[in-house]
């Protein structure tokens, strides 16, 4: 795996519980051999905020506490060709930062792969 960004914009209600994830995230990829060499940077909005931030990330994943908005928010994602997931449950709920992170992995790189986002 060789990528040289990845910016993630974790997307919820209000951020606390998002804030711990994207803590529990960049510890994970900061001692990360195959990140290493990686412009990583995670960070988290509330739902109402996607437009404003949008374009500044490669990958937006969605809160499984607010996965019922994810229509209007794949719109958005969708204007400026950004990919977009929910997050697992199971995941979120254990704050599983890795598998989080391989899911955004993932995401960027099936994205970019197939030439489309979304």
């Amino acid at each position: 795996m060789n990528l040289e960004r990845l910016h993630i914009l974790l997307v919820c209600n209000l951020g606390a519980s998002t804030g711990v994830m994207v803590t529990k995230m960049k510890e994970i990829a900061q001692s990360s051999e195959k990140l290493r060499q990686t412009d990583v940077r995670i960070e988290a909005h509330p739902a109402g905020e996607l437009r404003e931030y949008v374009a500044d990330f490669d990958v937006i994943m969605v809160g499984p506490q607010i996965k019922h908005q994810l229509k209007q928010l794949s719109e958005i994602a969708n204007e400026h060709g950004k990919p977009i997931q929910v997050i697992d449950t199971k995941d979120y709920g254990t704050v599983n930062g890795a598998n989080i992170l391989k899911d955004a992995i993932i995401l960027k790189l099936n994205g970019e792969e197939k030439g489309e986002r979304g």
